[in-house]
C-alpha cells in the first residue's frame, strides 16, 4: 500500500509513528511486496498497535488496524479511483 495513503488514513491518531516489520519468512520463499505489517509506536516509545497492508494487481488496497492486544480496531480498503483522487486532493 502507498505509504502516503496510509498516513491519510490514519490521520485521526497523529501521535505515533509505524516501524516496519521484517517479513518473517524464510529464506527459501519469496518475499511478498503486495503486503506489509508495521508496529504503531507512541512518543514515549509504547507499542500501541499494528497495521497490516496489502495492495492488489488490479490497485485494490487496503489495510487492518490492531490494537496492541489484537483486537481490530479500523479497516479501510481502496479502489483504484479512489486512488486517483486521493493523490489529486
Amino acid at each position: 500500500m502507498n505509504p502516503d495513503l496510509l498516513a491519510r488514513a490514519l490521520m485521526n491518531s497523529p501521535n505515533f509513528t509505524l516501524q516496519s516489520i521484517d517479513d518473517e519468512r524464510n529464506d527459501t520463499s519469496e518475499a511478498d511486496e503486495t503486503r506489509a505489517s508495521f508496529e504503531m509506536i507512541a512518543d514515549d516509545g509504547e507499542l500501541i498497535g499494528y497495521i497490516k497492508t496489502w495492495h492488489d494487481d488490479d490497485d485494490y488496497a487496503g489495510f487492518v488496524h490492531f490494537d496492541a492486544e489484537g483486537n481490530i480496531v479500523d479497516w479501510k480498503t481502496f479502489a483504484k479511483r479512489m486512488h486517483q483522487n486521493a493523490t489529486r486532493s
